[in-house]
């Protein structure tokens, strides 16, 4: 590590900042301070809400100014004030010296231009050179970050690209001229256990062969220890602790950052019922996609999202189902409530459910009920919370409008809210609150299964650990079964009694949990464990 007593490459002193005014200011950042050197890496580490992100956006002046935001204190970066540079000299800083890279690739990716575009953007912006010169750049850039190919596929639009690969973009991106920093606001959060590793290599190999610094915002304490020199730790828009991440996390000093270390989903299920009944079964369950191709759309193959899956799942038993994206996990939890149409035999409380119309199958649904993985994008922003959860009671005509409403009041208790937010919209509750509102709308119903998709990967550790304990205690009193999708095996460990791993569609090993997790079998389910737990290991 750099001998901080040198001048940093970036300082932060005081900075505190608002938004709005008078009774609608909101005290974001209040009065932090730190120090980033050349070629080190420092982490701000906190949850959701802690002012992480406004603090790095802060450090470009990425945020609304002057009129939305109002910082104090001071920031420099290589000696020069940043919070008084002019915007024509901040123009020049970004992408040159300083540079970003942010947590949801597609939505910083213009979906209108190809890829190549979008890099050689970046360095005609800053540089003066040729056409040919910029796109043996771009050539070169894609290739440093990893994406084979590089040539062929520079004229391909975002939408073309998986998750991981949208991220190597941005960060060819971000990394065009050079810069001095990188800052990386979660830039795995989104990513697969598998990605996520290839991503966390290639920012540090590449952080080593440039002499960059790195500036990494995330709520992830295994990504911390595995990247990072020195730890921040924010919490309500201070930093209540920061040094050594090996003496941080070996010695925490403040009570919050005792708290994030103890967040992660810990524990094991409790074991399901020994004489419960077969609740779900399906057998060769296959959802084939059509590729159609020329001017008459002829069917040229088949993209195979589920193939050949046979399970089995009992009444207040969770299966996971784990694998990359892609995989088929999504794709099966719809077919098996019949959201999808699929092949192949599905069997729920003894009956089969394929072939019965829209009419037979209906009275089945509110037995069967899915909760999606993001909460905000599931929940209609033009309902109150009340109107949410209650409206599959209305659709199923159960009770009276008195006896809905306080089966609503019921079900917020056990979700842990309160029954006073019934009237109150989406956008007013956190990540947490909204995925217990899903949940709540999913139990309002009393059903016997409940599909999890990726529930708890948008959350931070320590409402993923308390969503985790929500889900056991609900399992627990009403006799639920899961079937749990996710790509986090942390996650999965802590909740699920069987294990289902997939891969292209298939099932390439499935068993009970602690059989998968101790003696993994396949090389793919391997290679999935081994990314998962990589960094939890060398913490130990």
């Amino acid at each position: 590590m750099k001998d901080m007593l040198t001048t940093p490459l970036l300082s932060v002193r005081d900075l505190r900042v608002s938004f709005g005014r008078g009774e609608r200011e909101v005290r974001a950042v209040r009065g932090v301070s730190f120090d980033v050197g050349e070629a080190e890496t420092v982490a701000l580490v906190g949850e959701s809400g802690s002012g992480k992100s406004v603090t790095a956006l802060s450090a470009l002046r990425l945020l609304p100014y002057p009129n939305a935001w109002h910082p104090s204190g001071a920031i420099r970066f290589a000696g020069e004030d940043v919070l008084t540079a002019s915007a024509l000299r901040m123009r020049a800083m970004r992408g040159d010296r300083m540079a970003i890279v942010f947590q949801e690739p597609l939505t910083s990716l213009n979906p209108l231009h190809s890829i190549g575009r979008q890099i050689t953007e970046v360095l005609f912006v800053h540089k003066k050179m040729s056409a040919a010169k910029a796109r043996a750049r771009v050539v070169e850039l894609l290739h440093l970050v990893g994406l084979g190919e590089a040539e062929a596929r520079m004229g391909d639009l975002p939408h073309t690209f998986s998750g991981g690969q949208q991220q190597r973009v941005m960060i060819a991106i971000a990394l065009a001229n050079e810069p001095d920093l990188l800052i990386a606001d979660e830039p795995t959060t989104a990513l697969d256990v598998t990605i996520q590793a290839q991503i966390l290599a290639l920012l540090k190999d590449l952080q080593a062969r440039m002499r960059m610094a790195l500036l990494l915002i995330t709520h992830d304490l295994g990504i911390v220890r595995k990247m990072a020199e020195r730890v921040c730790v924010m919490t309500e828009g201070l930093i209540v602790e920061q040094g050594r991440v090996a003496d941080v996390f070996a010695r925490p000093q403040h009570p919050y950052t005792r708290r994030l270390l103890e967040a992660e989903p810990k524990g094991r299920p409790e074991p399901g019922p020994a004489a419960a009944a077969e609740l779900l079964r399906a057998h060769d369950s296959r959802v084939w996609f059509p590729i159609k191709r020329g001017l008459l759309k002829r069917t040229v193959g088949h993209v195979k999202a589920v193939d050949g899956i046979s399970l089995r799942l009992k009444a207040g038993h969770t299966l996971g189902v784990v694998g990359e994206s892609g995989s088929g996990k999504s794709t099966l939890g719809r077919a098996l409530l019949r959201l999808t149409p699929s092949r192949g035999s599905i069997v729920f409380a003894d009956r089969e459910l394929q072939g019965l119309s829209w009419g037979e199958i209906r009275p089945l649904r509110r037995r069967m009920q899915i909760v999606f993985q993001d909460p905000y994008g599931s929940l209609s922003p033009r309902m109150t919370i009340g109107r949410i959860i209650g409206e599959g009671l209305e659709i199923h005509r159960q009770g009276s409008r008195d006896e809905q409403r306080l089966r609503v009041a019921e079900v917020l208790r056990e979700v842990g809210l309160d029954p006073e937010v019934h009237d109150r919209y989406p956008h007013e509750f956190s990540g947490g609150q909204r995925q217990r509102i899903a949940i709540a709308r999913a139990l309002v119903l009393k059903p016997d299964f409940i599909v999890l998709d990726e529930p708890t990967s948008a959350l931070d550790m320590s409402v993923q650990a308390q969503i985790v304990e929500l889900l056991r205690d609900l399992q627990r009193a009403h006799g639920l079964a899961y079937l749990f999708i996710s790509h986090d095996l942390k996650v999965i460990r802590a909740l699920a009694h069987d294990v289902l791993v997939m891969q292209a569609g298939k099932a390439v090993e499935q068993g009970p949990a602690e059989e998968i997790f101790e003696r993994p079998r396949d090389p793919y389910t391997r290679t999935l464990m081994a990314a998962a737990f990589e960094m939890q290991l060398k913490a130990g």
